[in-house]
């Protein structure tokens, strides 16, 4: 068993992560150094838990994390494999967490994956079939015996476990209401579909931080959290406060910080292998269950020394919050401000949010449209599923109704024809076309501003959807409402026919618990 799997639920030791990152091609010296770093874990008792490695970071190709891993496990270290949903569809997702399980690299943390930027002769082709939801329902149906078809009709087969730790990701490092809450919704499926524990996204905020614990708190949640700890050099820095390292918040003030400290002689390491110290000590002070370290060049000995130096700072911790509170111009706090970080009941109670009108014309038509023709026991629902299965008896009549559709929602919803229709579960907003990554449970990690990751000219399609359904009274659907991933059958196929006929993904939500015949 994962000695991770071990320690997560007795909650008896503070468990600490290191991540590395490979670099491209099979060999060189970033693999070597990774090799080296896994060497002196295993030889030393430095209380370093598991060795995580990254899968293609930035959207750059890189030497597989699942290679390293195993060469890490022949070393007698545990690796915590990164599972990226961008570059692969769910067959081959399938087919990489059955190698990763017949090699015994059973942790993994489950991410979207952020959006490709290079490759060999072009930008590759980002794939991103499921999202780390769907990828999560996966790994944890493996986990149970994944049940695949039969040889007779309507029987099943049940193939044998796997045995999976599966970490996710949240990002609460956003300005904006319409944009951090989505990502807690985001949170909370991902737990459900069968997350064992989180690692939120990278910031310098003890107080955004703190929100994820006590999110997960209001809402009954007994889920480990790590803290994220990068001891961040200028360069680092710099990166992210450009915007270019999607999902890492580095601000104006403390990029100014991280300039005056590159004047010292020792550019800034000491001063960033200090801050990193006191950011795991704050974590291991607010009850975090453990603490994912990185830091660009840092070695085996600077890890130490970060490790080491935070358990000098010990009950000290709450001395150092007052240094980490890096926030954004005008930034949205889900709960009341808590300057010592101590928890107390009536600081643990979400603020009141907002709820605005949409004066979007779009969205009240298809909102009313949407009841009187979608909605079960409409008298237009009904007229609607006789006028398709009479369709589905002529070809012709049958492509003359999908060109009348095609063509009203490419006009108003820019509709990609995707088949398997997901406009009612965002508000009436296509995650196809909106969505640089097709998200259908919530957003990535990445957007900036409430703006899109890949094309910041865009607002986040995710932000636009909370606005809706908080003005409509229904943000509890988008909290809790999975929407299954697209069937690719369907596509280029009417999404109005799927839907009446039974064949899109809204059957799969009505009959979530469908009577199989299974073989074990």
């Amino acid at each position: 068993m994962s000695k991770l799997k071990e320690l997560l639920p007795a909650g008896s030791e503070f468990i600490v992560t290191c991540e590395l990152v490979p670099g491209r091609g099979h060999e060189g010296k970033a693999i070597e150094q990774i090799i080296e770093f896994g060497r002196k874990v295993a030889s030393s008792d430095v209380p370093i838990h598991a060795v995580s490695i990254t899968d293609n970071p930035g959207g750059n190709p890189a030497l597989s994390p699942d290679v390293l891993g195993r060469e890490l496990m022949e070393l007698g270290v545990e690796p915590l494999v990164h599972f990226s949903c961008r570059d692969v569809n769910r067959n081959m997702m399938e087919s990489r967490a059955s190698a990763l399980a017949r090699g015994g690299l059973n942790n993994l943390l489950v991410i979207t994956g952020d959006y490709p930027v290079g490759g060999y002769e072009g930008m590759a082709k980002p794939i991103f079939d499921f999202d780390a939801v769907h990828a999560i329902h996966l790994l944890k149906s493996m986990n149970a015996g994944l049940e695949v078809p039969g040889r007779k009709p309507g029987t099943f087969n049940r193939l044998p476990a796997t045995d999976f730790l599966l970490a996710c990701a949240v990002s609460p490092f956003k300005r904006h209401e319409a944009e951090l809450l989505p990502q807690m919704y985001k949170l909370e499926k991902k737990i459900a579909a069968g997350a064992d524990f989180v690692i939120p996204q990278l910031g310098y905020d003890m107080r955004k931080f703190a929100e994820v614990l006590k999110y997960l708190k209001y809402r009954g949640l007994n889920v480990p959290v790590f803290g994220n700890v990068y001891a961040v050099s200028k360069g680092a820095g710099s990166m992210m406060n450009k915007g270019l390292v999607p999902g890492c918040v580095v601000t104006d003030e403390l990029m100014a910080a991280l300039t005056a400290e590159a004047g010292a002689p020792d550019k800034g390491k000491g001063a960033r292998l200090e801050r990193a110290a006191q950011m795991m000590a704050i974590f291991r002070g607010m009850k975090f269950s453990g603490v994912h370290l990185g830091g660009f060049g840092l070695k085996f000995e600077d890890f130490e020394h970060i490790i080491r130096r935070s358990e000098e700072i010990g009950e000290n911790w709450r001395d150092h919050v007052g240094d980490l509170g890096y926030s954004q111009p005008d930034e949205f706090y889900l709960f009341p401000d808590d300057p010592d970080l101590s928890f107390a009941e009536e600081r643990c109670v979400p603020v009141t949010t907002t709820r605005k009108r949409v004066l979007s014309p779009n969205y009240h038509v298809s909102r009313c449209f949407h009841r009187c023709v979608f909605t079960e026991g409409a008298l237009l629902y009904r007229m609607s599923r006789w006028i398709y299965k009479l369709l589905e008896k002529s070809k012709l009549l049958t492509r003359a109704a999908y060109f009348f559709e095609r063509n009203i929602k490419r006009a108003l919803f820019d509709c990609q024809e995707c088949g398997d229709c997901a406009l009612f579960d965002l508000g009436y907003l296509c995650p196809m076309s909106r969505c640089a990554k097709s998200q259908r449970n919530g957003p990535c990690g990445g957007s900036r501003n409430a703006r899109c990751e890949v094309d910041e000219d865009k607002p986040c399609v995710w932000t636009l959807a909370y606005q809706r359904f908080s003005a409509a009274g229904k943000l509890d659907n988008m909290r809790t409402q999975y929407i299954p991933p697209a069937d690719n059958a369907l596509e280029r196929t009417s999404g109005w026919a799927n839907f009446f006929l039974g064949r899109d993904h809204a059957v799969k939500m009505s009959q979530p618990d469908m009577q199989r015949n299974v073989t074990p």
